[in-house]
């Protein structure tokens, strides 16, 4: 079925609205269903669907999954050779490793880079009475992920004491701490200031859970990746054990009883490398790139985060590399570009080292893409942040929805020409969703940060029951989800790639219709505003979507007769759209403008490291008021124009509600170390 024109279009939106400003219903709209191949020849689609396999990218995740894999560690770079030597097995001859230094000292840009971390030898026994070892609940060689990241060598022999959540004082009054092992629900790094730097205790347990989800808690066997600081010296160590385990001593804690634990831990915290894996499908006649990422670390196993988005991408670039290579599809102009790196700190890392990042169009980023339905994941695909409008979420909706819809009429058993469905996974519909608010979390925001602005689309799965535990496991993954998770990246990679001036026009379409959709969401969403929001977020509403129309011009350029057009269409939709208020009414202002410092590029809050806390004193952080989901798109949004007012106005478009002064007292704390300037 064809997208109606935009005039026809205009025309039925504008009938929604008058009846909303009378007050009879809202026509709802039907399911929204994909038009890709206006977009992409059919060709091609079937080029990739027939070349994509989840099977061979789950043999690779089986692989993977044998690694304890944190940053810049002995077994990382194990998994990196793998990596490196299936691309070279696939052709990539310029595959490569790339190393940089993991010293605990050198900058790149606001991530300091953290010390190498390996461990030979650790575990953590319960004893008798007598001295004699009953039970074990920790061991590096079993469960690696049972040593809380980042610890130190040390050894204790001593009595356990509870101290609940750990971070407040008010835990260890009338509590003997000292040269003892304390027991805490928090991470860790949480608890490390007060129950060992302070009242000296030998070491931690934690049973700190997971990330909260419906599902928080109900499993007592799950033992969650522990943290400690990675630069605190002389350290700590600690041990994570689960929730079944921290009940039962509890218990006897509680009645009295005397537990003995016996801890070791062997591990050393020293200068190393970080490594990334390279390769690259050279253009045909640009200098531009497209850019493929998915964090290769986090501890073993460690399945659907990240094994699943490292071998979705391993796969999507073996399928376009056999493809192009055996000319089944024509050698696209842009280069493709593939990388491995540690979660955030590579990536921003990588980025800091290349002095040509103008020349990255476009971010693909895969984490967490292949949870079976045991994990409870739901797959998502995630546009950017509205500081930084692009086409690119449109066309990556646009392929999610096609395959929600081929593999939701198979389901059916209606029949599709593009079930993608693996031999060894399920045959379930896709059921993706996609975000149009942004989504927080992972490499992708390194990318789209002020400092690079380089736009993308983020798949993921949220949420996952077993994120961060032992039970992310080969187990859980299915391969059908790898598959399609492939297929979507190829597809859009490659159509990014190729993307020339016969394209813009079929993109303006998509574009125009999906604004009128945008637009009466964002016209029903309107009571949730305050009454002085309404109109600036409708403002910048459509901004917003005059953006995306133009950042077609980062790719080819957009016809001005074209371009005019829907310029035309869209100033008449603003007009209709936007609500009518009291001309009075009585809104605080801040008019102050800041700039950003080009000396200082990169997030304020890295991994493992954070500028922001580094620098700002104890008293300023303290009173910070700013959401944290809000802290990066504030500073992604200063441009020396708008002010604190109309930054605000940006995030309630995106957030809803929040206060004036917590912005401007983020930004005001901003400029006190130097990352903003007061224009």
């Amino acid at each position: 079925m064809n997208k109606p024109s935009v005039r026809v279009a205009t025309a039925l939106f504008a009938l929604a609205i008058a009846s909303a400003t009378t007050a009879q219903p809202l026509p709802q709209p039907e399911a929204p269903g994909s038009n890709l191949e206006s977009l992409v020849e059919k060709p091609v689609i079937e080029a990739i669907a027939d070349e994509v396999s989840g099977v061979a990218a789950k043999r690779n995740l089986d692989t993977l999954t044998l690694y304890h894999r944190t940053r810049a560690s002995s077994q990382f770079r194990q998994a990196a050779v793998h990596v490196l030597d299936q691309l070279k097995a696939y052709g990539f001859d310029n595959a490569q490793l790339r190393t940089y230094p993991a010293d605990g000292d050198t900058m790149f840009g606001t991530q300091k880079s953290r010390p190498a971390w390996d461990v030979e030898f650790a575990e953590l026994w319960e004893l008798d009475a007598d001295g004699q070892r009953v039970q074990r609940h920790g061991s590096w060689d079993a469960m690696p992920l049972s040593v809380a990241q980042d610890s130190v060598s040390g050894r204790a022999t001593a009595a356990l004491v509870d101290i609940g959540v750990g971070t407040d004082p008010a835990d260890y009054e009338g509590k003997d701490i000292a040269g003892k092992l304390v027991l805490t629900e928090s991470q860790p790094g949480a608890v490390q200031d007060l129950a060992v730097t302070e009242h000296g205790a030998a070491g931690i347990i934690s049973y700190a859970p997971n990330q909260k989800s419906a599902w928080w808690k109900e499993d007592d066997r799950l033992v969650r990746w522990g943290h400690l600081d990675s630069f605190k010296a002389p350290g700590t160590f600690a041990f994570m054990v689960n929730l079944r385990t921290a009940n039962q001593w509890k218990a006897r804690l509680a009645a009295g009883e005397t537990i003995t634990l016996d801890a070791e831990v062997r591990a050393t915290r020293e200068p190393g490398e970080y490594v990334l894996v390279d390769a690259a499908i050279k253009g045909a006649s640009s200098d531009d790139e497209i850019i493929y990422t998915c964090h290769l670390d986090h501890p073993r196993p460690s399945a659907n985060d990240n094994a699943s988005g490292c071998v979705a991408e391993l796969e999507a670039a073996r399928v376009l590399k056999v493809l192009i290579d055996q000319g089944r599809l024509p050698r696209p102009a842009r280069t493709l570009r593939f990388i491995w790196p540690a979660e955030i700190e590579g990536s921003l890392i990588y980025l800091v080292s290349r002095d040509d990042t103008d020349r990255i169009k476009a971010n693909i980023h895969l984490d967490m893409v292949g949870g079976a339905p045991v994990t409870k994941s739901v797959f998502r695909i995630a546009g950017g942040p509205m500081s930084l409008p692009t086409f690119i979420s449109d066309v990556g909706h646009e392929i999610g929805r096609f395959v929600n819809d081929q593999t939701l009429a198979y389901a059916s058993g209606e029949g599709a020409d593009f079930p993608l469905v693996s031999a060894e996974g399920s045959k379930n519909p896709q059921l993706a969703v996609m975000e149009q608010v942004y989504s927080m979390g992972s490499d992708h925001q390194v990318f789209q940060e002020g400092s690079y602005r380089i736009p993308g689309i983020y798949l993921h799965d949220w949420p996952d029951r077993y994120i961060h535990t032992n039970f992310d496991t080969a187990a859980n993954i299915d391969p059908t989800k790898l598959k399609r998770a492939a297929f979507i990246v190829a597809l859009q990679g490659y159509y990014l790639a190729a993307f020339g001036e016969d394209d813009v026009e079929p993109l303006t379409r998509l574009l125009a219709a999906n604004a009128l959709a945008r637009a009466r969401d964002r016209v029903l969403s309107l009571p949730g505003l305050a009454p002085m929001d309404r109109v600036p977020v409708m403002g910048i509403h459509w901004q917003h979507e005059r953006g995306k129309l133009a950042s077609i011009n980062a790719f080819a350029p957009l016809p001005e007769p074209l371009a005019a057009e829907i310029e035309d269409q869209y100033a008449a939709l603003e007009t209709m759209t936007t609500p009518k208020i009291n001309p009075a009414m009585a809104e605080l202002v801040d008019l102050t403008v800041y700039t950003r410092n080009p000396d200082i590029t990169g997030p304020m809050d890295g991994f493992g490291y954070s500028y922001q806390a580094d620098r700002l004193d104890a008293e300023t952080a303290a009173g910070l008021a700013l959401p944290y989901d809000m802290t990066w798109e504030a500073l992604n949004l200063v441009d020396g124009q708008r002010t604190v007012t109309d930054i605000r106005r940006w995030l309630v478009a995106q957030k809803g509600d929040v206060a004036l002064e917590a912005v401007a007292g983020y930004l005001a704390a901003l400029a006190e170390i130097g990352v903003v300037r007061e224009r």
